[in-house]
């Protein structure tokens, strides 16, 4: 069985990117068949068009049912949405620059979306549905509780709505029934004794899942593919989590009579989840999050914890991706898998602090038993299973302090720091503003002309208030995301030193040299990146960072009571867009150059952490995430590689994470590498096409990452080498 598993690993990672019309193709059919119809109905139908003709590929993963386009890595195109390649798919993968321009997409689909497209990349994402309630009732069940709630609400709206949900269930529940047909005839077809009995088990299974309650941990982990599947086939794009699947799969394990087969099921399962075809080979950040206490303070992690754990090392692919939920009684067990993985080239799991995150999501009105049953939902955001998604609007720090300089009329009249920063505080109102209005209009627009019945079935709330999931979930608590954090605060501290204290020059020189890209002001440059930074617990940097957020807080609150809107959960994050946005931003007082990147997490600017990892976590400590951090903070923490190579220094990290987590640290990401390995792995890519890397919220091997990040962490890796 392990060479099927490496067989279709292989498959995966050697199959080039390619286009697949066929999902674009049969919604537009159904867009021209159904036209008219209200929304949640044409949704639904268009999808339900889409899973009874597309092609079912049983071939490259016969372990389980479920794909997402007709062949390995062709991108299952969302012509609702648009005809784009994400920006930061790009910057990870430069051939995909242009991906779908030319004759990629044919002319009359173009011309037919061309004023229907909703002009972004694709739906919401970033959820977990309701896994328990689908494993424990089946589909079958759901539909039941819409027909009832129908047969006595006279709400238009509401029984559209319950009818699309209906009809989309129904439409998993054929798709299901095609696999199982389809999975008979070519178990009869071969002779390969191994495939042969995965083709039958998965024909048993479709036949009765995602019908019916599954009855033991094969089954489970069919319905949940096929779910997760549906859910982008729906439209939903980044980041649909996998949730806690060693808690609500644990019943099912413990059901098995013997777990010899576990470690395959677990295997064919992450490599089904990492073959979704939703923009081909780009990571869409499908996470898995592990262990973690419950309210009481009582250790969740258990045998399944183990075995998934043990999966993802041998599958080794990028995505998904893993968390462990980190608190002080973890399982031991846990803790020393965890960082064996992390010594094995793997990038991952990445680790979160179950104190602070759940302690951070009760204050902000997530009912306790929720709180502690969060999941993270992405590159590093932070949900409840059915109940809180990340739906976000986005503010770039440094480019806000970069905007207040360059629209001071005067700045010379700016006699201090308390001065700029109260002028600062205009800036960032403003911007609140604005983008709480336009992410309530696009919100708006999602619901009205692209609903999602099927998902917003699995999510709790959505059927009894016959309102899609952008309507009527649970917690409707935004998210407020930040970057550029690192590169404001350290340009906080350089125009406090340089300007108000040292008196090396005016503010007015700092407005021009950065209007300027720094022509003419090098002797300027030098003394801003002279100027104390963040991340080396350094109290002259250090303080601007509190400030920042003290100052943000207030405004935030400031601008809800204003608006109505509901009190944010404010995070921190990047994957590339440290990328993406610093091609788009002039130079900062930070002494950052016209297109350089912004840091990529809350942690030091890669080359500036000069008092070592220590120092850069005990600025990091005074964040305070359950005040400041709701939505999560992503903090990257390179270390040489041979830290990890023995078991004693592996010991030392372990309690440097335990100290992490224990006075205050919320997610830390460990990337444990050497600079050697990975200028011979751009060297020589076929001696290292299992390297794997966490960039800055997403995984990657690292022999198909762009040079640009490529490079970053090359950088990355020296600088801590040169401690």
């Amino acid at each position: 069985m392990n060479d099927l598993i490496q067989s279709i690993r292989d498959t995966l990672v050697n199959t080039p990117d390619s286009v697949c019309l066929e999902r674009a193709r049969l919604v537009t059919e159904a867009y021209q068949i159904h036209a008219g119809a209200p929304a949640p109905l044409l949704s639904a139908k268009a999808f339900a068009h889409v899973l009874a003709h597309m092609t079912l590929d049983l071939g490259t993963n016969p372990i389980f049912a479920g794909n997402t386009s007709s062949r390995p890595r062709a991108w299952m195109l969302l012509p609702e949405y648009g005809f784009r390649v994400p920006a930061q798919a790009v910057v990870e993968n430069p051939a995909f620059d242009g991906f779908l321009d030319g004759d990629a997409v044919p002319d009359d689909l173009r011309a037919f979306w061309k004023e229907r497209a909703l002009g972004v990349a694709a739906g919401i994402g970033h959820l977990v549905p309701d896994h328990e309630i689908l494993l424990e009732g089946g589909l079958n069940g759901i539909i039941e509780a819409a027909e009832s709630l129908q047969a006595n609400d006279s709400d238009p709206e509401a029984r559209a709505f319950r009818e699309g949900c209906i009809v989309a269930c129904r439409a998993v529940i054929h798709w299901a029934g095609r696999y199982a047909e389809a999975a008979r005839g070519a178990a009869d077809q071969t002779d390969d004794g191994r495939r042969k009995r995965a083709l039958l088990r998965v024909a048993e299974a479709c036949t009765w899942v995602p019908a019916n309650p599954a009855r033991d941990l094969f089954e489970a982990l069919q319905t949940v593919v096929l779910a997760h599947l549906a859910i982008h086939i729906e439209g939903h794009g980044y980041s649909v989590s996998l949730g806690r699947p060693d808690q609500y799969l644990l019943p099912y394990y413990e059901k098995e009579d013997a777990h010899a087969d576990v470690p395959f099921f677990l295997a064919g399962f992450l490599l089904k989840l990492s073959a979704n075809s939703l923009w081909g080979s780009h990571s869409k950040t499908q996470c898995v999050t592990l262990g973690g206490v419950d309210p009481d303070g009582r250790d969740q992690c258990n045998d399944l914890t183990l075995a998934f754990l043990d999966a993802f090392e041998t599958i080794r692919m990028p995505d998904p991706h893993v968390f462990v939920r980190w608190h002080e009684n973890i399982d031991d067990r846990v803790k020393t898998r965890a960082l064996e993985m992390l010594a094995a080239d793997l990038g991952m799991p990445m680790l979160i602090g179950d104190d602070q995150t759940a302690r951070g999501l009760a204050d902000a009105g997530v009912q306790p038993a929720d709180a502690w049953n969060y999941c993270v939902v992405g590159c590093n955001e932070l949900g409840v299973p059915a109940k809180l998604i990340y739906d976000t609007l986005s503010i770039n720090d440094a480019a806000l302090l970069r905007d207040t300089l360059l629209g001071i009329p005067q700045p010379d009249r700016i006699g201090d720091m308390g001065e700029l920063m109260g002028v600062l505080s205009g800036t960032l109102r403003d911007a609140i503003r604005a983008r709480v209005s336009g992410r309530r209009k696009h919100r708006g627009r999602i619901a009205e002309r692209l609903p999602t019945p099927f998902t917003s079935a699995l999510m709790d709330g959505c059927l009894g208030r016959g309102r899609d999931m952008h309507r009527a979930l649970t917690y409707d608590l935004p998210t407020m995301t930040e970057r550029g954090f690192t590169n404001l605060v350290n340009a906080l501290a350089a125009i406090e030193r340089v300007v108000f204290l040292d008196r090396a020059a005016p503010l007015s020189q700092v407005c021009h040299a950065i209007e300027n890209n720094f022509q003419e002001h090098a002797e300027l440059r030098a003394q801003l990146l002279a100027a104390p930074k963040w991340g080396n617990d350094d109290e002259r940097a250090d303080k601007w960072a509190r400030a920042w957020l003290n100052l943000r807080e207030q405004v935030r609150k400031d601008v809800e009571a204003e608006t109505g809107e509901k009190p944010h959960l404010c995070a921190h994050v990047v994957r590339s867009l440290h990328h993406v946005e610093g091609r788009r931003l002039g130079a900062t007082p930070d002494a950052r150059l016209d297109g350089e990147p912004l840091a990529d997490s809350v942690g030091p600017q890669t080359g500036t952490a000069l008092a070592g990892p220590t120092a850069a976590l005990n600025s990091v400590i005074q964040l305070e995430p359950a005040t400041y951090w709701r939505g999560g903070y992503n903090l990257n923490l390179t270390l040489p590689g041979p830290m990890m190579a023995r078991p004693e220094l592996r010991e030392k990290i372990k309690a440097m994470a335990d100290a992490f987590f224990a006075d205050g640290g919320q997610e830390l990401q460990l990337g444990c590498l050497d600079s050697a390995t990975l200028k011979d792995a751009r060297a020589h890519p076929e001696k290292h096409r299992d390297l794997i890397v966490r960039v800055a919220g997403f995984n990657a091997l690292f022999v198909k990452l762009s040079p640009v990040e490529q490079d970053e962490l090359i950088r990355r890796v020296e600088a801590t080498e040169c401690k």
